[in-house]
């Protein structure tokens, strides 16, 4: 399954070796993965979370209780029950019905928990249960993994699991907002950040991840897997993969000795503070220091263990990329995810980027006409572009007129997405966002301004 390169040979030998040792784990890893419950249930929520209550329902039980023992006092038949926040919610305005009372109601009554689902008892704009196995879901759960967040902020006076996303392109804020109420959860409209735009959606679908096994917080120190439904479902890592080269990955066309050359590559970090020595990583540091930038290439580390335990611990989902695409293309000779460079933050956590990359043609081939990027989107049009003419000068030496048109044909799709085309698919995708039209204010907020 893997593609050696032009390394230099003592790195190349300790692939080989490391490859045959770290190899059959991780197939077994695929398998051994505890399969995340099913659904998530309003019964699933913190105490303190307000649900939406049908009370006509809530009323019409506590009425049919009191007439069956003859009590014409709600509040004191209530009381005799231990049920005075049943009571008091009854006496509101009746909006939502917190966790901890709607299971004392229930328990109270004896109403199965599950039975408010079935009967649409809970009303929108959450639908419970949260189906957890979901084709919704699970997209969801991809945007997430690369450019969303589920992240802990301070509400009031307490502290909820938020999920939100950024991107500069709008076309991917609309295919997460369209995996959001596929997966039963809401959104919000895209605010103006900076330097992206974002969307939140609801914090149910917070919760739900986190049950489901996706961790909060830095996806660089948590180092999330993928979910074991993509080994199981072609279509759904199709999806995966997709996505992942639209919001995690990139595609270049250049000239290398008068032949037209073309990427198609994806990255990820992970964390490896923990990994290292207090020497280890002084001597990053002092590299660090060396190069004046907070991102050296891991070409200039010469010290062998870091490299091993760089190259020992890749991204978990990066990982099981590259074993499930051995998975769906038997018999086809793929790369290797490879570490290229090492971040140093400004906490003083250092990270490893590695990278995955498709250049031989038939592989790029197979990318482009089996997964390609996500339709609409900036990205998937430059690839297409770029493709084109790749696939029409490849293979042969090229005159100085069709170096030109290659040029040309970059200029026309460049990687930064312009300004301009993010207003008007912001207006299309979004008409109620007042900031869309502002060009000007976008410019401003993606750091687009020219510098005088």
């Amino acid at each position: 399954m893997g593609q050696k390169s032009a390394r230099s040979r003592d790195r190349s030998s300790h692939r080989s070796t490391t490859a045959s040792q770290k190899k059959q784990p991780r197939e077994e890893s695929q398998r051994k993965k505890v399969e995340p419950r099913k659904y998530y249930h309003w019964y699933d929520e913190p105490d303190d979370i307000g649900i939406p209550i049908d009370s006509s329902f809530v009323k019409d039980v506590v009425k049919r209780e009191m007439a069956s023992c003859d009590a014409t006092n709600m509040e004191k038949f209530l009381n005799k029950r231990g049920g005075e926040s049943i009571f008091y919610w009854l006496q509101g305005p009746k909006k939502k019905m917190k966790v901890r009372t709607l299971k004392k109601f229930c328990i109270t009554f004896n109403i199965d928990f599950d039975e408010l689902e079935r009967k649409g008892i809970i009303l929108g704009p959450n639908i419970y249960p949260v189906d957890m196995y979901s084709i919704g879901f699970i997209k969801l759960k991809t945007h997430v993994l690369n450019e969303g967040r589920v992240s802990l902020r301070k509400y009031k006076l307490y502290i909820v699991l938020t999920l939100g996303y950024s991107n500069q392109d709008p076309v991917l804020l609309k295919y997460f907002a369209d995996a959001v109420k596929e997966a039963g959860g809401t959104r919000g409209e895209p605010c103006l950040e900076t330097y992206a735009l974002v969307l939140y959606a609801s914090s149910v679908l917070a919760r739900a991840l986190k049950v489901s096994g996706f961790p909060f917080g830095r996806k660089t120190r948590s180092n999330p897997s993928l979910d074991s439904l993509l080994e199981r479902d072609p279509e759904l890592f199709r999806y995966h993969i997709q996505a992942t080269l639209t919001e995690e990955g990139w595609c270049s066309l250049r000239i290398k000795s008068r032949r037209a050359r073309f990427d198609i590559a994806w990255g990820r970090s992970v964390d490896i503070t923990d990994k290292l020595s207090k020497e280890q990583k002084e001597q990053i540091n002092r590299l660090i220091e060396e190069k004046g930038r907070r991102k050296i290439s891991i070409r200039i580390i010469r010290n062998p263990d870091i490299r091993s335990i760089v190259e020992l611990n890749p991204p978990t989902s990066l990982d099981q990329e590259v074993f499930l695409f051995s998975i769906f293309h038997k018999g086809k000779e793929l790369p290797d995810g490879r570490p290229t460079r090492v971040h140093l933050s400004k906490e003083g956590r250092i990270t490893a980027f590695w990278e995955i990359h498709f250049t031989r043609p038939n592989l790029i081939d197979l990318i482009h006409s089996e997964y390609g990027m996500l339709p609409g989107t900036w990205k998937a049009n430059r690839l297409e572009n770029l493709y084109e003419i790749y696939r029409k000068y490849r293979g042969r030496k090229l005159t100085d007129e069709e170096i030109q048109k290659i040029g040309k044909a970059k200029e026309e799709n460049p990687h930064k997405i312009p300004v301009e085309w993010i207003s008007e698919k912001v207006q299309e995708l979004f008409p109620g966002v007042k900031w869309g039209k502002d060009v000007g204010r976008i410019r401003r907020k993606l750091g687009r301004i020219e510098k005088a």
